[in-house]
C-alpha cells in the first residue's frame, strides 16, 4: 500500500475516534454532567461522597479601581518578594495572571477562609487597597466516589 492508500483507509477510522472524543469532551462538559457532579450522590459506601472536604483555596484576585501604574510600580518588587515567601513558606501552591492583566489567580494550600483572606490581606497590593480576593472553596470530585461502589450483584 502506499501512504496514500494507507490514509484513505485508516482516514475513517481516525475521524471516527477524533469525533467520538470531542463528543465525549462535550458530554462531560455539558451543562446536565456539571449538574450532577454537583448533585449529592447516594451511594452504600459507609463515608459519604456527597461531603468533601475543602482541600485547596481558589484566590482569584483584581485591581481595585485606584490601581494604576504609576501607584503599582514602586509597589510590585515588594509584592513580588511576599508572594515568593508565601510560595516557600508552602501556602501558596500554584499562581497564574489573568490574560487581561487585571489581576492574578492563586491556588492555595490553605482550607480556612478566613486564614486565606489574612495572609492576602497582608500582601503589599492588599494593604494598600489595590487588589481584592474572591475565594473559592475547593474539594475532591464527588462523582469520582463512583468508581468506589460496588456493581450491583
Amino acid at each position: 500500500m502506499t501512504r496514500n492508500t494507507i490514509g484513505r483507509v485508516a482516514g475513517g477510522t481516525f475521524k471516527r475516534t477524533n469525533f467520538g472524543i470531542l463528543a465525549t469532551a462535550f458530554v462531560a462538559t455539558s451543562p446536565t454532567t456539571l449538574f450532577a457532579q454537583m448533585a449529592p450522590l447516594e451511594t452504600n459506601s459507609v463515608a459519604s461522597v456527597s461531603q468533601v472536604p475543602t482541600t485547596k483555596l481558589l484566590a482569584t484576585g483584581s485591581l481595585t479601581p485606584k490601581a494604576n501604574a504609576a501607584v503599582l510600580k514602586p509597589i510590585l518588587p515588594s509584592e513580588v518578594r511576599e508572594t515568593v515567601q508565601l510560595y516557600l513558606a508552602g501556602k501558596l501552591d500554584q499562581w497564574f495572571v489573568k490574560q487581561d492583566h487585571t489581576g492574578v489567580v492563586f491556588i492555595l494550600n490553605v482550607t480556612d477562609r478566613k486564614e486565606a483572606g489574612e495572609l492576602l490581606e497582608k500582601l503589599p497590593l492588599g494593604r494598600a487597597g489595590l487588589m481584592e480576593f474572591q475565594l473559592i472553596p475547593l474539594g475532591p470530585l464527588r462523582p469520582l466516589g463512583l468508581l468506589l461502589s460496588k456493581p450491583p450483584d
